[in-house]
């Protein structure tokens, strides 16, 4: 008879690793984590979405794991996990014009409500991935921190892991939820020269003390929650920057801001002769507000320079393995998608692994649909952000390109929200399955075939204004007449108005989107708002404090 040290090897024990982790052991599956690092540890991917909330929490149902309800809401984290987080009410997008002062009349935002999608948060990542590979040790993984794999060494019947310490690990399944540097990638020789992806960006990043409240230090352009009070991105041509605070609610107990810099690669390429600190200071004085924000701040950890952040892998699954995550491929942080991406990819792998863990069958055909998934989710944010950087030229195409993100995730989140409470109100655990069932998975909005190439027509406008071949107010009306003329697009959202500058989030325009879906949705969409919202919204909105 075959033995195995464990049933299954989990390479790396962030935030993916550790959530999968959870789930296997809590269903009687023996697993190992092992990390070349050590918890707790800093960790990028700390503002969440609507997505990320609900799937953690339909992964906590669906796998009876509580403790991915915990770290699925800011009340939740509170309770159960950390203080150390921030509020998250808004996205807010504040557009800079090299040396000069900010324009209040140059932002949008879009305000996240108390219910049904918010507030979402921003999470100190080392409190929350420590709680999560914790909680998997105390359901039975056996924890291999400070532990490099040096290879891995597939048959027909196991996989064997070999550490720099000589210590050899006998699996039937390996999953890489590491990162750049993953083991599969390298063994496999997967990594794609050159990476495939349109967007070309780079970051520069770290935590930081002293931050001061935009808010405080610009005229008021009448948006609908303080830029403090959410994820702040500062635009400009050729990149962004992200101000994610800790301390931005009355009971916050962490002073740490995080913040980061993503440059166009082709627009600002890396000089390795050149310290982050320096490119860092040259950032503020070329955009004067922003450098007001941050004249009293100081790096509490020391800033981390990157080569280009993408990078694609021909596949992600084979015979006894498979990749997620950022062992998959990544695409840059913008419109905080990472975590979303994630968990989308754990509520498709999980069931499936555990179904072939008792099945035997752990083949590349068997999880074929999973490389499929992982390529579509970094191909379609591919489009979304590299359509961003493109607008990033002009103020009025990035109104218009935040458009495209706003339908993107309304119609994104609609079938996940509706999964989780139809859930709630029914009690129907074949629900769970039916957010796998759709022709299009890893794509803005699955259930809708037409939806597909007019999201391919949409970034089409951004290749040819990148090319030249579209003047950016060209572009703008090109982008008007696509949204506006798709009739199965939701009426709520008028996306036809692309120069409008507040994207309502709020309860009343969720009311508007859910009575829409139950009216006047394609009906491929129209099960998504089976359940009644104002039981819900009693059951479940009351349990949201309001006065952070």
């Amino acid at each position: 008879m075959i033995g195995y040290d464990y049933s299954v090897a989990i390479l790396g024990s962030g935030i993916a690793g550790s959530t999968l982790a959870n789930i296997l052991a809590r269903h009687g599956h023996s697993v190992v984590l092992v990390d070349s690092g050590s918890h707790p540890r800093f960790a990028l991917g700390e503002s969440t979405i609507g997505e990320t909330t609900y799937l953690l929490k339909l992964l906590a149902e669906r796998f009876d794991v509580p403790e991915l309800a915990h770290v699925s809401s800011f009340e939740g984290v509170r309770s159960h996990v950390t203080s150390a987080c921030g509020v998250k009410r808004n996205f807010g997008f504040v557009y800079h014009r090299d040396g000069h002062v900010q324009d209040p009349e140059e932002v949008t935002q879009c305000s996240v409500a108390e219910f049904p999608n918010g507030p979402e948060m921003h999470m100190h990542r080392q409190d929350i991935d420590s709680y999560l590979f914790y909680t998997a040790v105390r359901y039975g993984a056996a924890p291999r921190q400070r532990t490099m794999v040096e290879r891995v060494e597939f048959t027909a019947d196991a996989a064997t892991l070999t550490t720099r310490s000589g210590e050899t690990l006998r699996v039937r399944y390996v999953v890489d939820a590491s990162g750049r540097n993953s083991v599969l990638a390298n063994t496999f020789g997967l990594r794609e020269e050159p990476c495939r992806f349109r967007t070309n960006s780079r970051t520069l990043f770290t935590h930081m003390v002293g931050v001061t409240p935009f808010d405080d230090v610009t005229t008021p352009s009448g948006q609908p929650t303080r830029w403090h009070q959410g994820t702040l991105h500062h635009i400009f041509d050729g990149g962004w920057m992200w101000v994610i605070p800790f301390d931005n609610h009355r009971c916050a107990t962490n002073p740490l801001c995080s913040v980061g810099l993503n440059l166009d690669s082709q627009r600002f390429p890396h000089d390795p002769g050149r310290s982050a600190e320096d490119e860092w200071a040259t950032f503020l004085e070329h955009f004067p507000s922003v450098g007001r924000q941050f004249a009293t701040a100081r790096p509490a950890w020391d800033w981390v320079s990157t080569g280009r952040t993408q990078y694609s892998t021909s596949r992600t699954v084979g015979d006894r393995w498979a990749m997620m995550s950022h062992a998959a491929g990544a695409i840059d942080a913008l419109f905080s998608r990472g975590m979303a991406n994630t968990m989308q990819v754990i509520y498709a792998f999980a069931p499936t692994l555990l179904a072939a863990l008792d099945d035997g069958d752990l083949s590349a055909e068997r999880f074929a649909y999973l490389d499929t998934l992982n390529q579509t989710i970094l191909d379609v944010n591919d489009q979304l952000v590299h359509g961003s950087y493109v607008s990033f030229r002009d103020f009025d195409l990035w109104r218009a390109w935040s458009k495209v993100w706003f339908m993107a995730w309304n119609m994104g989140i609609a079938r996940i929200t509706g999964t989780y409470f139809g859930y709630l109100e029914k009690g129907d655990r074949a629900l769970f399955d039916r957010l796998l069932d759709a022709p299009h998975l890893g794509t803005f909005c699955p259930d809708l075939p037409e939806f597909q190439p007019l999201f391919a027509a949409l970034s089409a406008v951004m290749v040819e204004v990148e090319q030249g071949r579209l003047t950016p107010s060209a572009a703008v009306g090109r982008l008007a007449g696509l949204l506006g003329n798709a009739e199965f697009l939701p009426t709520p959202l008028r996306l036809g108005d692309v120069l409008r500058r507040w994207h309502d989030g709020s309860f009343e325009a969720q009311r508007r989107m859910y009575e829409w879906g139950r009216s006047s949705s394609p009906a491929s969409m129209r099960r998504w708002y089976d359940y009644d919202l104002d039981k819900l919204q009693a059951r479940t909105g009351d349990a949201v404090p309001v006065s952070f």
